[in-house]
């Protein structure tokens, strides 16, 4: 798939791509925040309080005994893992992820419509997804092996797709201001 149209991008092509990784995005930062809200210190897998997992909720959800206790084992993975100053970040780059992502799906509707629209600001709402993703990979960076595991590749990977995305909408942004010039 190409967004190559003649000699400038097509715009529609950038925009279906936005939609769609804006709307992974959201899901992600959305599922990212509510981690992060409901993993409080002091909860009851932090004071290693036995998994409770009982037999006829197992069977309803299809899970054995010890897949219930490994999901306990995630949590205190990601209790232990965290330094201090690590739920409060994530809190913050979840939201500015969300506020973004909603932004990233207005961009990509508006270049799927063939709506004008500032490419200043466009430029600077995918600048910034760039600038979150940077941030969590260097606070997952700075956290422990566990959970840096947990967060690094997929990090990574937003990081790539969003740089991507901005260098595919620095180069619209060019071909739109040679041709008004």
């Amino acid at each position: 798939m190409t967004v190559q149209q003649g000699n400038g991008i097509n715009p529609k092509w950038l925009g279906i791509i936005a939609v769609l990784f804006g709307i992974l995005l959201l899901a992600n930062h959305g599922n990212e925040l509510l981690k992060q809200s409901v993993l409080t210190p002091g909860s009851a897998a932090e004071l290693f309080v036995p998994a409770d997992c009982r037999v006829d909720e197992l069977d309803e959800e299809g899970l054995s005994q010890q897949e219930c206790e490994l999901m306990v084992s995630n949590v205190q993975i990601a209790l232990a893992s965290s330094p201090q100053w690590f739920r409060p970040a994530m809190l913050w780059l979840s939201a500015l992820g969300i506020f973004f992502a909603i932004f990233s799906i207005g961009t990509g509707i508006a270049f799927v419509g063939g709506r004008k629209m500032n490419l200043t600001m466009t430029k600077f709402f995918f600048a910034a997804l760039v600038a979150v993703d940077l941030c969590t990979f260097i606070a997952a960076v700075n956290t422990g092996p566990l959970l840096r595991a947990q967060y690094l590749w997929p990090t990574l990977l937003w990081f790539f797709i969003h740089l991507t995305i901005f260098a595919v909408v620095m180069s619209y942004s060019t071909s739109i201001e040679q041709e008004n010039s």
